[in-house]
Protein backbone atom coordinates (compact mmCIF):
# COMPACT_ATOMS: atom_id res chain seq x y z
CA UNK A 1 0.00 0.00 0.00
CA UNK A 2 2.97 2.48 0.81
CA UNK A 3 4.73 1.55 -2.26
CA UNK A 4 1.48 2.65 -4.81
CA UNK A 5 1.17 5.91 -2.69
CA UNK A 6 4.84 6.86 -3.01
CA UNK A 7 4.45 5.71 -6.85
CA UNK A 8 1.26 8.16 -7.11
CA UNK A 9 3.09 11.34 -5.58
CA UNK A 10 6.08 10.51 -7.99
CA UNK A 11 3.86 10.75 -11.07
CA UNK A 12 1.91 13.86 -10.07
CA UNK A 13 5.34 15.53 -9.53
CA UNK A 14 6.86 14.27 -12.77
CA UNK A 15 3.22 16.22 -13.98
CA UNK A 16 4.63 19.42 -13.09
CA UNK A 17 6.24 21.70 -15.18
CA UNK A 18 8.13 23.23 -12.98
CA UNK A 19 9.27 22.17 -9.27
CA UNK A 20 8.47 23.71 -5.92
CA UNK A 21 12.14 25.38 -6.09
CA UNK A 22 11.69 26.83 -9.40
CA UNK A 23 8.16 28.59 -7.92
CA UNK A 24 10.15 29.92 -4.80
CA UNK A 25 13.13 31.81 -7.19
CA UNK A 26 13.12 34.62 -8.24
CA UNK A 27 12.93 34.90 -12.15
CA UNK A 28 16.52 36.08 -12.62
CA UNK A 29 16.13 36.63 -16.64
CA UNK A 30 14.34 39.62 -15.80
CA UNK A 31 15.48 41.63 -12.89
CA UNK A 32 13.35 43.83 -11.23
CA UNK A 33 14.77 47.84 -10.81
CA UNK A 34 16.25 47.92 -7.61
CA UNK A 35 13.61 49.70 -5.48
CA UNK A 36 11.44 46.50 -5.96
CA UNK A 37 11.55 43.77 -3.19
CA UNK A 38 10.06 40.48 -4.09
CA UNK A 39 7.26 38.89 -2.69
CA UNK A 40 7.95 35.04 -0.86
CA UNK A 41 6.00 31.95 -0.72
CA UNK A 42 7.44 30.59 2.99
CA UNK A 43 4.99 27.72 2.89
CA UNK A 44 1.85 26.14 0.95
CA UNK A 45 0.76 22.30 1.41
CA UNK A 46 0.31 22.35 -2.54
CA UNK A 47 1.70 24.20 -5.49
CA UNK A 48 -0.36 24.28 -9.10
CA UNK A 49 0.54 25.39 -12.27
CA UNK A 50 -1.18 25.76 -15.26
CA UNK A 51 0.26 25.52 -18.66
CA UNK A 52 0.20 29.27 -20.13
CA UNK A 53 -0.33 31.44 -17.11
CA UNK A 54 1.82 33.01 -15.21
CA UNK A 55 -0.43 31.93 -11.83
CA UNK A 56 0.57 29.59 -9.78
CA UNK A 57 -2.09 28.24 -7.40
CA UNK A 58 -1.00 27.37 -3.35
CA UNK A 59 -3.02 25.13 -1.60
CA UNK A 60 -3.49 24.50 2.38
CA UNK A 61 -1.83 26.64 5.18
CA UNK A 62 -0.30 28.97 2.56
CA UNK A 63 1.91 31.63 4.17
CA UNK A 64 3.65 34.45 1.72
CA UNK A 65 5.64 37.23 3.13
CA UNK A 66 6.55 40.21 1.97
CA UNK A 67 9.15 42.66 3.50
CA UNK A 68 7.88 42.67 6.84
CA UNK A 69 4.48 41.83 6.34
CA UNK A 70 3.25 37.98 6.70
CA UNK A 71 0.38 36.94 4.89
CA UNK A 72 -1.85 33.56 5.78
CA UNK A 73 -4.96 32.21 3.89
CA UNK A 74 -6.00 28.44 2.53
CA UNK A 75 -5.16 29.10 -1.11
CA UNK A 76 -3.87 32.03 -2.89
CA UNK A 77 -2.61 32.22 -6.78
CA UNK A 78 0.55 33.70 -7.02
CA UNK A 79 1.93 35.53 -10.31
CA UNK A 80 5.59 35.96 -9.85
CA UNK A 81 6.27 38.50 -12.89
CA UNK A 82 3.28 40.91 -11.65
CA UNK A 83 5.09 40.36 -7.96
CA UNK A 84 1.31 39.96 -6.81
CA UNK A 85 -1.30 37.24 -5.58
CA UNK A 86 -4.42 37.10 -4.46
CA UNK A 87 -5.43 34.88 -0.97
CA UNK A 88 -8.69 33.31 -0.49
CA UNK A 89 -10.73 32.21 2.71
CA UNK A 90 -9.22 32.92 6.31
CA UNK A 91 -7.41 35.40 5.13
CA UNK A 92 -4.60 37.25 8.29
CA UNK A 93 -2.39 38.98 7.55
CA UNK A 94 0.35 40.61 10.14
CA UNK A 95 2.12 43.65 9.97
CA UNK A 96 5.09 45.10 11.83
CA UNK A 97 3.98 42.99 15.14
CA UNK A 98 1.01 45.38 15.87
CA UNK A 99 -1.45 45.47 13.12
CA UNK A 100 -3.67 42.19 12.32
CA UNK A 101 -6.17 42.16 9.35
CA UNK A 102 -8.95 39.64 8.56
CA UNK A 103 -10.75 39.28 5.61
CA UNK A 104 -12.44 36.75 3.07
CA UNK A 105 -10.53 37.92 -0.03
CA UNK A 106 -7.49 39.58 -0.66
CA UNK A 107 -5.54 40.87 -3.21
CA UNK A 108 -1.73 42.17 -3.05
CA UNK A 109 0.67 44.37 -5.39
CA UNK A 110 4.18 43.68 -4.19
CA UNK A 111 5.04 46.48 -6.34
CA UNK A 112 2.73 49.36 -5.06
CA UNK A 113 2.34 47.43 -1.14
CA UNK A 114 -1.14 47.74 -2.03
CA UNK A 115 -3.55 45.33 -0.97
CA UNK A 116 -7.82 45.57 -1.31
CA UNK A 117 -9.61 43.52 1.27
CA UNK A 118 -13.24 42.18 0.66
CA UNK A 119 -15.92 40.60 2.91
CA UNK A 120 -15.93 40.71 6.51
CA UNK A 121 -12.89 42.85 6.38
CA UNK A 122 -11.90 43.28 10.35
CA UNK A 123 -8.30 45.36 11.15
CA UNK A 124 -6.99 45.60 14.48
CA UNK A 125 -4.25 47.38 15.98
CA UNK A 126 -3.51 46.85 19.93
CA UNK A 127 -7.20 47.63 21.51
CA UNK A 128 -8.53 48.57 18.57
CA UNK A 129 -10.93 47.27 15.97
CA UNK A 130 -12.38 48.48 12.63
CA UNK A 131 -14.30 46.15 10.46
CA UNK A 132 -15.95 47.11 7.40
CA UNK A 133 -17.20 45.18 4.11
CA UNK A 134 -14.12 46.75 1.56
CA UNK A 135 -10.98 48.09 2.54
CA UNK A 136 -8.08 49.13 1.04
CA UNK A 137 -4.36 49.66 2.62
CA UNK A 138 -1.51 51.26 1.48
CA UNK A 139 1.29 50.31 2.89
CA UNK A 140 4.07 53.20 1.51
CA UNK A 141 1.68 55.43 3.08
CA UNK A 142 0.29 53.54 6.23
CA UNK A 143 -2.95 53.81 5.08
CA UNK A 144 -6.45 51.80 5.52
CA UNK A 145 -9.02 53.31 3.88
CA UNK A 146 -13.07 52.11 3.18
CA UNK A 147 -15.61 54.14 1.05
CA UNK A 148 -18.77 52.14 2.93
CA UNK A 149 -19.90 51.67 6.63
CA UNK A 150 -17.18 51.35 8.51
CA UNK A 151 -17.53 50.18 12.62
CA UNK A 152 -14.29 50.91 14.76
CA UNK A 153 -14.29 49.87 18.42
CA UNK A 154 -11.52 50.64 20.84
CA UNK A 155 -11.81 49.73 24.78
CA UNK A 156 -16.01 51.10 25.35
CA UNK A 157 -16.19 53.10 22.42
CA UNK A 158 -17.80 52.28 19.07
CA UNK A 159 -17.44 54.68 16.05
CA UNK A 160 -19.38 54.38 13.49
CA UNK A 161 -19.23 56.26 9.63
CA UNK A 162 -20.11 55.93 6.03
CA UNK A 163 -16.43 56.11 5.06
CA UNK A 164 -13.28 56.62 7.08
CA UNK A 165 -9.03 56.89 7.29
CA UNK A 166 -6.36 55.21 9.18
CA UNK A 167 -2.86 56.03 9.07
CA UNK A 168 -1.31 53.04 11.11
CA UNK A 169 2.05 55.24 12.23
CA UNK A 170 0.30 58.38 13.38
CA UNK A 171 -2.38 55.94 14.96
CA UNK A 172 -4.93 57.91 13.71
CA UNK A 173 -8.42 57.95 12.22
CA UNK A 174 -10.53 59.79 9.80
CA UNK A 175 -14.09 59.74 9.77
CA UNK A 176 -16.58 61.15 6.97
CA UNK A 177 -19.88 61.10 6.87
CA UNK A 178 -22.69 60.19 9.32
CA UNK A 179 -20.18 59.90 12.19
CA UNK A 180 -22.09 58.43 15.46
CA UNK A 181 -19.12 57.93 18.51
CA UNK A 182 -20.61 56.35 21.85
CA UNK A 183 -19.91 55.07 24.96
CA UNK A 184 -21.44 54.40 28.10
CA UNK A 185 -20.73 57.91 29.35
CA UNK A 186 -22.06 59.65 25.80
CA UNK A 187 -22.69 60.07 22.33
CA UNK A 188 -21.11 62.09 19.45
CA UNK A 189 -22.78 62.78 16.35
CA UNK A 190 -20.36 64.53 13.85
CA UNK A 191 -19.69 65.00 9.79
CA UNK A 192 -15.69 64.22 10.10
CA UNK A 193 -13.71 63.32 12.97
CA UNK A 194 -10.24 62.67 13.52
CA UNK A 195 -9.29 60.63 16.36
CA UNK A 196 -5.84 59.97 17.49
CA UNK A 197 -5.73 56.99 20.07
CA UNK A 198 -2.15 57.45 21.14
CA UNK A 199 -3.35 60.69 22.70
CA UNK A 200 -7.07 59.74 22.57
CA UNK A 201 -8.25 63.13 21.30
CA UNK A 202 -10.73 63.83 18.59
CA UNK A 203 -11.17 66.57 16.73
CA UNK A 204 -14.84 67.72 14.67
CA UNK A 205 -15.19 69.52 11.82
CA UNK A 206 -18.99 70.66 11.01
CA UNK A 207 -22.23 70.39 12.79
CA UNK A 208 -21.37 68.12 16.22
CA UNK A 209 -23.25 66.91 19.17
CA UNK A 210 -22.21 65.44 22.37
CA UNK A 211 -24.63 64.05 24.97
CA UNK A 212 -24.53 63.04 28.10
CA UNK A 213 -26.31 62.17 30.93
CA UNK A 214 -25.64 66.07 32.81
CA UNK A 215 -26.00 68.34 29.59
CA UNK A 216 -25.31 68.00 25.46
CA UNK A 217 -22.98 69.84 23.89
CA UNK A 218 -23.62 71.38 19.94
CA UNK A 219 -21.22 72.96 17.83
CA UNK A 220 -19.25 73.14 14.45
CA UNK A 221 -15.59 72.66 15.68
CA UNK A 222 -13.42 71.60 18.33
CA UNK A 223 -12.37 68.64 20.11
CA UNK A 224 -12.80 65.98 22.13
CA UNK A 225 -10.19 64.22 25.05
CA UNK A 226 -11.86 60.99 25.68
CA UNK A 227 -9.97 59.84 28.89
CA UNK A 228 -10.52 63.01 30.07
CA UNK A 229 -13.88 63.95 29.09
CA UNK A 230 -13.16 67.04 28.25
CA UNK A 231 -14.32 69.33 25.52
CA UNK A 232 -13.37 72.32 23.37
CA UNK A 233 -16.13 74.16 20.83
CA UNK A 234 -15.15 77.35 19.08
CA UNK A 235 -17.81 77.59 16.33
CA UNK A 236 -21.12 78.72 17.29
CA UNK A 237 -21.55 76.30 20.47
CA UNK A 238 -23.80 75.62 23.03
CA UNK A 239 -24.31 73.76 25.95
CA UNK A 240 -27.42 72.91 27.50
CA UNK A 241 -29.98 70.86 30.28
CA UNK A 242 -32.99 71.18 31.22
CA UNK A 243 -33.03 74.59 32.64
CA UNK A 244 -29.55 75.96 31.62
CA UNK A 245 -28.53 76.87 27.79
CA UNK A 246 -24.69 78.64 27.26
CA UNK A 247 -24.02 79.96 24.61
CA UNK A 248 -20.59 81.94 22.81
CA UNK A 249 -17.99 82.18 20.66
CA UNK A 250 -15.97 79.21 22.48
CA UNK A 251 -16.63 77.14 25.22
CA UNK A 252 -14.64 74.17 27.08
CA UNK A 253 -16.37 72.24 29.26
CA UNK A 254 -14.49 69.48 32.03
CA UNK A 255 -16.78 66.85 32.53
CA UNK A 256 -15.44 64.94 35.30
CA UNK A 257 -14.75 67.95 37.19
CA UNK A 258 -18.15 69.33 36.46
CA UNK A 259 -16.40 72.62 35.04
CA UNK A 260 -16.93 74.98 31.95
CA UNK A 261 -15.41 78.23 30.65
CA UNK A 262 -17.30 80.36 28.25
CA UNK A 263 -15.35 83.48 26.27
CA UNK A 264 -16.44 86.30 23.94
CA UNK A 265 -20.23 87.31 23.09
CA UNK A 266 -21.31 85.31 26.07
CA UNK A 267 -25.21 84.28 26.98
CA UNK A 268 -26.38 82.13 29.71
CA UNK A 269 -29.72 81.23 30.71
CA UNK A 270 -31.86 79.31 33.24
CA UNK A 271 -35.08 78.79 32.52
CA UNK A 272 -35.98 77.59 35.94
CA UNK A 273 -35.08 80.65 37.93
CA UNK A 274 -35.67 83.26 34.72
CA UNK A 275 -32.48 84.68 34.49
CA UNK A 276 -30.27 85.44 31.70
CA UNK A 277 -26.18 86.48 32.05
CA UNK A 278 -24.43 88.05 29.08
CA UNK A 279 -20.67 88.98 29.43
CA UNK A 280 -17.27 88.30 27.59
CA UNK A 281 -16.07 86.00 30.24
CA UNK A 282 -17.84 83.19 31.92
CA UNK A 283 -17.27 80.15 34.31
CA UNK A 284 -19.85 77.65 35.40
CA UNK A 285 -19.15 75.00 38.28
CA UNK A 286 -21.98 72.63 38.53
CA UNK A 287 -21.18 70.50 41.31
CA UNK A 288 -20.70 73.94 43.72
CA UNK A 289 -23.74 75.12 42.14
CA UNK A 290 -22.43 78.49 41.23
CA UNK A 291 -21.18 80.63 37.59
CA UNK A 292 -19.72 83.90 37.40
CA UNK A 293 -19.50 86.44 34.10
CA UNK A 294 -17.18 89.46 33.72
CA UNK A 295 -16.47 91.86 31.50
CA UNK A 296 -19.10 93.69 30.09
CA UNK A 297 -21.83 91.56 32.11
CA UNK A 298 -25.67 92.21 32.20
CA UNK A 299 -28.30 90.27 34.16
CA UNK A 300 -31.57 90.50 33.90
CA UNK A 301 -34.61 88.83 35.57
CA UNK A 302 -37.55 88.18 34.05
CA UNK A 303 -40.11 87.07 36.56
CA UNK A 304 -43.39 88.34 35.09
CA UNK A 305 -43.51 91.71 32.59
CA UNK A 306 -40.99 94.01 34.54
CA UNK A 307 -37.92 92.86 34.01
CA UNK A 308 -34.78 93.46 36.94
CA UNK A 309 -31.42 94.46 34.62
CA UNK A 310 -28.28 94.75 36.42
CA UNK A 311 -24.90 95.14 34.98
CA UNK A 312 -21.52 94.92 37.11
CA UNK A 313 -17.77 94.48 35.97
CA UNK A 314 -18.40 90.79 37.53
CA UNK A 315 -21.55 89.18 38.40
CA UNK A 316 -21.71 85.23 40.13
CA UNK A 317 -25.00 83.50 39.80
CA UNK A 318 -25.36 80.59 42.51
CA UNK A 319 -28.44 77.92 41.74
CA UNK A 320 -28.96 74.80 43.65
CA UNK A 321 -27.59 72.13 43.68
CA UNK A 322 -26.45 68.73 46.28
CA UNK A 323 -23.88 71.41 48.01
CA UNK A 324 -25.65 74.65 47.58
CA UNK A 325 -29.06 75.10 48.58
CA UNK A 326 -29.59 79.04 47.73
CA UNK A 327 -30.18 80.68 44.12
CA UNK A 328 -28.95 84.37 43.80
CA UNK A 329 -27.50 87.10 41.74
CA UNK A 330 -24.59 88.60 43.12
CA UNK A 331 -23.15 91.73 41.41
CA UNK A 332 -19.67 92.93 42.37
CA UNK A 333 -17.90 96.77 41.13
CA UNK A 334 -19.61 99.11 39.92
CA UNK A 335 -23.14 97.70 39.68
CA UNK A 336 -26.18 99.38 38.08
CA UNK A 337 -29.41 98.38 37.98
CA UNK A 338 -32.85 99.39 36.60
CA UNK A 339 -36.20 98.08 37.03
CA UNK A 340 -39.44 100.54 36.14
CA UNK A 341 -40.05 101.10 40.00
CA UNK A 342 -36.65 101.84 40.86
CA UNK A 343 -32.57 102.11 40.12
CA UNK A 344 -29.66 102.00 41.78
CA UNK A 345 -25.74 101.83 42.24
CA UNK A 346 -23.54 100.46 44.35
CA UNK A 347 -20.29 98.44 44.68
CA UNK A 348 -21.95 95.01 45.76
CA UNK A 349 -25.36 93.92 45.36
CA UNK A 350 -26.86 90.40 46.17
CA UNK A 351 -30.57 89.35 44.75
CA UNK A 352 -31.78 85.95 46.63
CA UNK A 353 -34.66 83.97 45.01
CA UNK A 354 -35.54 82.61 48.26
CA UNK A 355 -36.64 85.59 50.37
CA UNK A 356 -36.96 88.06 46.69
CA UNK A 357 -34.32 90.39 48.94
CA UNK A 358 -31.93 92.78 46.85
CA UNK A 359 -29.03 93.67 49.52
CA UNK A 360 -27.02 96.94 48.46
CA UNK A 361 -23.76 96.81 50.40
CA UNK A 362 -20.59 99.81 50.12
CA UNK A 363 -22.14 102.80 48.65
CA UNK A 364 -25.47 102.19 47.80
CA UNK A 365 -27.77 104.35 46.15
CA UNK A 366 -31.51 103.48 45.42
CA UNK A 367 -33.92 106.05 43.44
CA UNK A 368 -37.81 105.29 43.99
CA UNK A 369 -40.00 107.48 42.38
CA UNK A 370 -39.22 110.70 43.01
CA UNK A 371 -36.84 109.53 46.25
CA UNK A 372 -33.48 109.41 46.37
CA UNK A 373 -32.21 106.71 48.75
CA UNK A 374 -28.98 106.32 50.59
CA UNK A 375 -27.01 104.70 53.37
CA UNK A 376 -24.66 102.42 54.38
CA UNK A 377 -26.65 99.57 53.36
CA UNK A 378 -30.00 99.21 51.88
CA UNK A 379 -32.29 96.35 51.56
CA UNK A 380 -35.00 96.14 48.79
CA UNK A 381 -37.82 93.80 49.94
CA UNK A 382 -39.65 92.78 46.67
CA UNK A 383 -43.29 91.45 46.78
CA UNK A 384 -45.82 91.04 43.24
CA UNK A 385 -42.72 92.14 41.22
CA UNK A 386 -42.88 95.33 42.93
CA UNK A 387 -41.43 97.10 45.87
CA UNK A 388 -42.57 96.00 48.90
CA UNK A 389 -40.31 97.71 51.31
CA UNK A 390 -36.79 99.59 51.39
CA UNK A 391 -34.42 99.28 54.48
CA UNK A 392 -31.85 101.72 55.08
CA UNK A 393 -29.05 101.27 57.70
CA UNK A 394 -26.22 103.45 58.86
CA UNK A 395 -26.49 107.21 57.86
CA UNK A 396 -29.98 106.80 55.85
CA UNK A 397 -31.03 109.97 53.58
CA UNK A 398 -34.17 110.05 51.94
CA UNK A 399 -33.90 113.05 49.37
CA UNK A 400 -36.66 113.94 46.88
CA UNK A 401 -37.06 117.32 44.86
CA UNK A 402 -40.08 119.72 45.48
CA UNK A 403 -42.61 120.49 42.82
CA UNK A 404 -41.08 123.86 42.62
CA UNK A 405 -38.14 124.27 44.05
CA UNK A 406 -35.68 123.21 46.85
CA UNK A 407 -35.08 119.33 48.07
CA UNK A 408 -37.58 117.42 50.50
CA UNK A 409 -35.22 115.92 53.01
CA UNK A 410 -35.20 113.12 55.74
CA UNK A 411 -32.36 111.65 57.61
CA UNK A 412 -31.90 109.44 60.23
CA UNK A 413 -29.74 106.64 61.50
CA UNK A 414 -31.52 103.96 60.41
CA UNK A 415 -35.01 104.41 58.08
CA UNK A 416 -37.31 101.67 56.14
CA UNK A 417 -40.02 102.56 53.23
CA UNK A 418 -43.13 100.95 52.90
CA UNK A 419 -44.47 101.21 49.43
CA UNK A 420 -48.00 100.53 47.90
CA UNK A 421 -48.38 100.59 43.82
CA UNK A 422 -44.89 101.55 43.32
CA UNK A 423 -44.74 105.03 45.49
CA UNK A 424 -43.60 105.30 49.50
CA UNK A 425 -46.95 105.21 51.40
CA UNK A 426 -45.01 106.06 54.84
CA UNK A 427 -41.25 106.41 56.68
CA UNK A 428 -40.15 104.88 60.12
CA UNK A 429 -37.21 106.98 60.93
CA UNK A 430 -34.83 106.03 64.06
CA UNK A 431 -31.88 107.25 65.66
CA UNK A 432 -31.33 111.32 65.41
CA UNK A 433 -33.87 112.17 62.72
CA UNK A 434 -34.55 114.59 60.74
CA UNK A 435 -36.68 116.08 58.15
CA UNK A 436 -36.48 119.41 55.96
CA UNK A 437 -39.72 119.96 53.83
CA UNK A 438 -41.31 122.44 51.75
CA UNK A 439 -44.77 122.73 52.67
CA UNK A 440 -47.73 124.11 50.27
CA UNK A 441 -50.92 124.73 50.13
CA UNK A 442 -53.43 122.27 47.71
CA UNK A 443 -53.11 124.82 44.47
CA UNK A 444 -49.09 124.71 45.30
CA UNK A 445 -48.60 128.21 47.02
CA UNK A 446 -46.34 127.82 49.28
CA UNK A 447 -46.19 128.03 52.94
CA UNK A 448 -42.92 127.57 54.40
CA UNK A 449 -39.89 125.33 55.35
CA UNK A 450 -40.32 123.08 57.93
CA UNK A 451 -37.20 121.90 59.60
CA UNK A 452 -37.96 119.58 62.50
CA UNK A 453 -35.63 116.68 64.59
CA UNK A 454 -36.47 113.97 67.03
CA UNK A 455 -35.16 110.56 68.18
CA UNK A 456 -37.83 108.87 65.75
CA UNK A 457 -40.48 110.02 63.27
CA UNK A 458 -43.25 108.26 61.34
CA UNK A 459 -43.30 110.19 57.71
CA UNK A 460 -46.79 109.66 56.05
CA UNK A 461 -46.97 110.20 52.22
CA UNK A 462 -50.01 110.38 49.70
CA UNK A 463 -48.07 110.18 45.98
CA UNK A 464 -45.27 112.12 46.48
CA UNK A 465 -46.23 114.57 49.33
CA UNK A 466 -45.62 114.14 52.59
CA UNK A 467 -48.83 114.76 54.27
CA UNK A 468 -48.14 113.99 58.54
CA UNK A 469 -45.23 113.25 60.64
CA UNK A 470 -45.53 111.92 63.72
CA UNK A 471 -42.55 113.13 65.89
CA UNK A 472 -41.46 110.62 69.47
CA UNK A 473 -39.06 111.93 71.79
CA UNK A 474 -36.79 115.04 71.56
CA UNK A 475 -38.86 116.94 69.25
CA UNK A 476 -37.57 120.11 67.86
CA UNK A 477 -40.09 121.78 64.57
CA UNK A 478 -39.97 125.07 63.27
CA UNK A 479 -41.84 126.55 60.32
CA UNK A 480 -39.72 129.24 58.39
CA UNK A 481 -40.91 131.66 55.64
CA UNK A 482 -38.74 130.89 52.62
CA UNK A 483 -37.30 134.45 53.14
CA UNK A 484 -36.44 134.00 56.56
CA UNK A 485 -34.25 130.43 56.39
CA UNK A 486 -30.38 130.96 54.58
CA UNK A 487 -29.54 129.06 51.69
CA UNK A 488 -27.04 127.06 53.48
CA UNK A 489 -30.06 125.65 56.21
CA UNK A 490 -32.15 124.43 53.18
CA UNK A 491 -29.74 121.53 53.45
CA UNK A 492 -29.85 118.90 55.60
CA UNK A 493 -25.72 117.51 56.73
CA UNK A 494 -24.81 115.16 54.00
CA UNK A 495 -27.05 116.17 51.45
CA UNK A 496 -26.07 115.34 47.41
CA UNK A 497 -28.15 115.40 44.57
CA UNK A 498 -26.76 112.43 42.61
CA UNK A 499 -30.40 112.86 40.02
CA UNK A 500 -27.62 112.80 36.99
CA UNK A 501 -26.08 109.16 37.99
CA UNK A 502 -29.75 107.49 37.94
CA UNK A 503 -30.36 104.86 34.83
CA UNK A 504 -33.49 106.43 33.40
CA UNK A 505 -34.05 103.32 31.17
CA UNK A 506 -31.97 99.68 30.52
CA UNK A 507 -30.03 100.96 27.22
CA UNK A 508 -29.00 103.59 30.58
CA UNK A 509 -26.93 100.70 32.12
Amino acid sequence: MMRRILHIILICLLALPVSAQDILTPDTTSRPRKDRTMVHIEHANQFHKTAGSDAVRLIGNVHIRHESAHFYCDSAYYNEKRNSFDAYQHVHIRINDSIDMYCTTMSYDGDRRFAEFFDDVRMTDDSTVLETAYMTYDRNEHLASYPHDGVTTRGDKRLVSRRGYYRDDLKEFRFFDDVVVTSPDYRMNTDSLLYNTRIEKMWFQGPTTIVNEDNTMEGRHGYYLTERKLAYFDDDPVIYNETQRLVADSLYYDRQQGFAKAMNHIRMIDTAYKVILTGEYAEVWEKLGWSFATDSTYVTYYDGGDSLHITSDTVFYHFKTEVNDEEKIVGRRNVRFYKSDMQGCCDTLTYAMADSTIRMRHLPILWAGDAQLTADSINIKIANRSIDSVLQYGNAFSISQDSVEGYNQIKGADMASCFQDGKIHHINVTGDAKTITWLREDDGSLIGINVSSSKTMRILMEGQRITKIKYFEGINETLFPEKDIKENDRYLEGFLWRDEERPRSKEDL
